[in-house]
Formats: structure tokens, C-alpha cells, sequence
């Protein structure tokens, strides 16, 4: 009778120690998930929480550009001039064309009649009435020139030979001037040509539209040992 009381007693025992073991087991598992919980919200606010920062949005209000008034009109009232006496008009004005500087009413004279007024010379192949010379043309004045051409000594002697170009002026008169030398390959000459060209009688001046008219020439002089 002993042994099944001690069976008893033990049975009964075991089942109070079970259920004491469950509910230690399940007051740690409620311990370890509160712990749990616990750091994982300290952990939620300390690194992922960011507070939200409210910005207010402050609005811009645009204040109209003030405009000055307008100026009150401004009233000219035309200067009155009293006239008392048409004399003393006349004597007023008389007086201020007294005081006008002489230089302003300085009158240019045209040129007199013994001033002749230069034109520039028209080429001896385009003026319509080309100009004469001892009756003759261009011809006779190359004739002219080489009959009173003198050959320079030295320039014979050393055997120098060449061709000389002019350039001259038959002006309106016919007399021969402005002579210039346009080539020549020795000074000995060049001086003899233009010395005989500058000495030729006078022509019969050229004539454009009916006017005498000054011509421009192109002339050569050859110079050759016979």
C-alpha cells in the first residue's frame, strides 16, 4: 500500500513540475520578445527616424511700381512786342545788320578776263580737231624734230645710241609745254631731245567742240649712229 502511494505522490508531482516548467519557459519567452522589441524601436528611432521638417512657404507679394504724378502742364505765354513807332523798328534792325562780321558778306569776284582757266589735256588720238603743225600733222613735226636734232659728241664717241620718249602739252595758244621724259636709257639724251622738243615753233591748237582745247603728246626721239 506504501508503493502505489509513493507512485501517486510522485505522478502528481511530476505534473505540478511540468506545468511549473511551462509557465517559467513561456515567462522567459515573454522576457526575451519584450527585450526584443524593446531595442528594435530604440533602434528605429535612433538611426532610420528622421524628424520631418516643416517648411512654410512664405508668399511673395510684388509691390506695384509707384509712377510720380504727371507734371501740371505748363502754360508759355508768347512774349508781347509793343510797336510804337514803325521808325524805330527800322533803326533797331538797321542796327543789328550794322554788327554782322564783313567776312560773311565778303562777295567772291569771277576770275578777269586775262586769267585763263587751266583744263586738263585731252590725248592727241581722242580730241576731235586734232592740232596742226607748219600746215602738217604728226609727221611733219617728226621730220622737224630730227632735222634740228644734234647728235652729242660724247655720246657719238662712245657709241651710244637709244630712243628717248616725251611726254608734252600742245595748249590753246599752240605753244609746246610741260615737257617730261617718260624713258630713256642715257642723260646725254635726253637732254638733246628735250632741249629740241621745248624748242618747237608754235602749232595750231587741237580743237573739242568746236573750242581750242589742250592736247597731250607721246613722242619718241631716236637717236642712231649712220
Amino acid at each position: 500500500m506504501r508503493t502505489k502511494n509513493k507512485k501517486t505522490d510522485l505522478e502528481g508531482k511530476k505534473i505540478l513540475f511540468f506545468e511549473a516548467g511551462v509557465i517559467i519557459a513561456l515567462c522567459l519567452i515573454l522576457t526575451a520578445f519584450e527585450w526584443h522589441s524593446a531595442n528594435g524601436l530604440k533602434s528605429f528611432y535612433k538611426n532610420d527616424y528622421i524628424p520631418e521638417t516643416i517648411v512654410e512657404e512664405i508668399p511673395i507679394t510684388r509691390q506695384d511700381e509707384l509712377k510720380p504724378p504727371p507734371l501740371p502742364p505748363v502754360l508759355t505765354i508768347p512774349e508781347i512786342i509793343e510797336i510804337h513807332d514803325n521808325t524805330d523798328l527800322i533803326q533797331e534792325n538797321t542796327d543789328i545788320f550794322a554788327e554782322l562780321d564783313e567776312t560773311i558778306l565778303t562777295v567772291i569776284q569771277p576770275p578777269s578776263e586775262d586769267e585763263t582757266i587751266e583744263e586738263d589735256p585731252i590725248p592727241y588720238v581722242l580730241i576731235e580737231q586734232k592740232p596742226s603743225f607748219m600746215g602738217g600733222d604728226y609727221n611733219t613735226f617728226t621730220r622737224w624734230v630730227a632735222k634740228h636734232l644734234i647728235y652729242p659728241e660724247e655720246a657719238a664717241r662712245n657709241g651710244i645710241q637709244g630712243r628717248v620718249y616725251l611726254r608734252f602739252v600742245i595748249d590753246i595758244d599752240g605753244q609746246v609745254k610741260n615737257v617730261e621724259v617718260l624713258s630713256g636709257n642715257d642723260r646725254l639724251l635726253v637732254e638733246e631731245a628735250k632741249r629740241v622738243v621745248s624748242s618747237s615753233p608754235a602749232w595750231i591748237p587741237g580743237k573739242q567742240r568746236g573750242a581750242p582745247a589742250p592736247v597731250a603728246f607721246s613722242f619718241p626721239v631716236t637717236f642712231k649712229l649712220q
